[in-house]
């Protein structure tokens, strides 16, 4: 009776451990700046070389109508981690400390820790590297968006003037160097022998990665640079207002620090000349080929670690970017180019591989990748869990999405995209661009009387969300 006690505990004990080890792992993979033009979305005017994250697509379920809850960095980074729309008065900007502006909340990298998973950070996750910390279990100094490795590029800089976040830089550098020269390389290579270590010890992980590439400056080896053809390059055919649309849609972008006050050689206003326009955009194409090259070497390194059949991928961008479009450059607006995002999600848990057309926000993550390792998410959360899409593709979970950048908020579906521009009380004007048959948004519609309907819909619609996301989220907070 003694050995068949032992026998029976054993076997336990076993199960136990299994159970332990077969926690599913979540591979987070951050791409700041990246516009949904890769091959796998059949963007009609451009072809950026993207092989892997094609592979990925084809691999899972790729959103074909993604989009950030707001176009700036920090603030995007910080609404993902925790699961919060940003508000007027919460995750507004770039700056934004997402332990600041909402310190009740439980970000997912203290979520997973809790259920006893290892978290690692490399490369940039959030936008400070300090934000919410101590749940990481290991994390690295964060990522150098000036990684600069020709001396001419580093010569250049530090001669410079000072802009307004230090000595500016020059946009473009692509010397004759290894993959893995830079800080994206580097990440790659420290994830990859992370990889085999959790492959010996067992060890469940939420691992977030987060490159750099496509963010200015776009640096990147030769190699990339010399995929695509200078004189091929091809300009945005809309880098003009759209047409009745009102200034303040424009403001802000048209006199962003970002390009304007931090980067050698760029005019402090006006439209980019024709040769800038193609040294930014081939940069950028080059630095998204990079990106994407180093995904492929994360990939097969999870692969060869034998831990991609335990692991869910996720793969998204913070916002969009402009490439000349309206004559702006980066992001920071309501307009489709700074809010539409790529978001792909494959996992072996799910055996659907197509596109889905459902609406879809970055606020959706958290949700879902709860869900996918069976964590009970907080009651506060204001996304939705993707689950039922990844199982069935052609399930539609929202056909509207709500977006912002500083005094816009957009309210976004098939239709139409409406923004309005509000401080507090203060009105500032209007826009509403047909999506079936004026995609680009290059004509404002909003002042048609046949239009006024219209626009008195979608202006509810608006008012209701703000009301929304200006309550305090944590206010009725339970475990």
């Amino acid at each position: 009776m003694k050995k068949i006690l032992v026998i029976i505990l054993g076997v336990f004990l076993i199960s136990c451990n299994n159970q332990v080890e077969q926690k599913h792992n979540i591979l987070f993979i951050s791409i700041d700046d990246l516009r949904p033009t890769m091959n796998s979305y059949n963007y009609e005017k451009e072809t950026m070389i993207t092989p892997y994250m094609d592979k990925l697509a084809s691999e899972g379920v790729q959103f074909n109508n993604a989009f950030t809850n707001i176009a700036v960095c920090g603030a995007s980074r910080a609404s993902i981690m925790t699961g919060v729309r940003p508000s007027e008065k919460r995750f507004n900007d770039f700056s934004t400390r997402a332990s600041v502006d909402a310190p009740n909340a439980i970000p997912l990298n203290q979520i997973f820790k809790e259920n006893g998973y290892e978290t690692i950070s490399y490369g940039k996750i959030y936008h400070h590297n300090d934000d919410f910390a101590q749940h990481w279990t290991e994390k690295d100094g964060g990522a150098d968006q000036a990684d600069f490795q020709d001396p001419e590029s580093i010569r250049l800089r530090d001669n410079a003037e000072t802009g307004e976040y230090g000595k500016k830089n020059p946009i473009v550098e692509y010397p004759d160097v290894d993959d893995y020269a830079y800080n994206d390389g580097k990440i790659t290579l420290k994830a990859i022998k992370k990889f085999n270590e959790f492959s010996s010890n067992g060890k469940p992980f939420f691992m977030a990665i987060g490159y750099v590439s496509p963010h200015l400056p776009f640096i990147q080896p030769k190699k990339y640079w010399d995929m695509y053809d200078h004189d091929k390059i091809k300009l945005a055919d809309n880098s003009y207002q759209p047409l009745n649309s009102p200034d303040i849609a424009i403001e802000a972008q048209h006199n962003s620090a970002e390009l304007r006050k931090n980067y050698l050689g760029i005019p402090a206003e006006g439209l980019l000349d024709e040769s800038l326009s193609k040294d930014l955009i081939h940069g950028y194409y080059a630095s998204v080929s990079y990106m994407d090259a180093m995904i492929g070497k994360l990939i097969e390194g999870l692969e060869e670690a034998g831990l991609r059949e335990n692991t869910t991928i996720i793969l998204w961008s913070d916002h969009g970017y402009f490439l000349g479009e309206h004559g702006f450059w980066c992001k920071h607006s309501t307009f489709y180019e700074a809010v539409q995002i790529p978001l792909i999600i494959s996992s072996p848990k799910y055996t659907a591989k197509d596109n889905s057309n459902s609406f879809t926000e970055l606020v959706d993550i958290y949700p879902t990748l709860c869900e996918l390792a069976g964590i009970k998410p907080p009651n506060y959360i204001q996304g939705q869990s993707l689950i039922p899409v990844l199982k069935n593709p052609k399930t539609i979970l929202k056909d509207e999405i709500y977006t912002r950048y500083k005094q816009g908020e957009a309210v976004i579906d098939k239709n139409y995209s409406y923004s309005e521009f509000v401080i507090g009380e203060k009105y500032l004007g209007n826009m509403l661009y047909d999506m079936q048959n004026d995609k680009n948004q290059n004509v404002d519609i909003s002042k048609l009387p046949e239009n006024k309907e219209l626009v008195k819909k979608y202006s509810i619609k608006l008012e209701e969300m703000r009301n929304y996301v200006n309550e305090d989220p944590f206010q009725n907070q339970s475990n």
